[in-house]
């Protein structure tokens, strides 16, 4: 059963992917015609497959886990063990920390989780303090 569970979706960054989905789209139709039509349509279909894939952030947290996921987690996921979390720090405003492995829209504060072994993971969220709670209940040391 999950501690915490969130969905980040910005309006502006799904407009903007709808976007290049329609324009993907346009020149796929103007290469009908011509011998690049199937190569065209495969990166096509691959391109909208990640732009639909990146217009949202589940973040769910359990005593085991945290799981970072796309809006379908083809192609963005990433899963941290609990106990190889060395420390984490929370930050107000979204732009307002980065790690090795960055998922990021638009919200309220970012998270930042420091592993024992691996890169550090960084990721927005519209209760970073809520996170910072859950986090702490489970042993996970905040940096000051």
């Amino acid at each position: 059963m999950a501690l915490y569970e969130e969905r980040i979706f910005s309006r502006g960054f799904a407009l903007l992917m709808l976007l290049a989905v329609v324009l993907l789209a346009w020149s796929t139709a103007a290469a009908y015609y011509s011998k690049a039509f199937w190569v065209m349509l495969t990166v096509s279909i691959l391109l909208t497959l990640v732009f639909v894939d990146v217009i949202a952030i589940r973040i769910e947290i359990d005593e085991r886990e945290v799981r970072i996921r796309g809006f379908l987690g083809l192609g963005v996921r990433k899963t941290v063990k609990i106990e190889n979390i060395a420390s984490f720090s929370v930050s107000e405003g979204w732009m307002s920390c980065s790690g090795a492995i960055h998922f990021t829209l638009p919200a309220k504060g970012c998270v930042v989780l420091r592993q024992k072994r691996g890169w550090t993971v960084s990721f927005t969220t519209n209760h970073p303090e809520e996170i910072a709670r859950i986090l702490a209940m489970l042993g996970v040391p905040r940096e000051p």
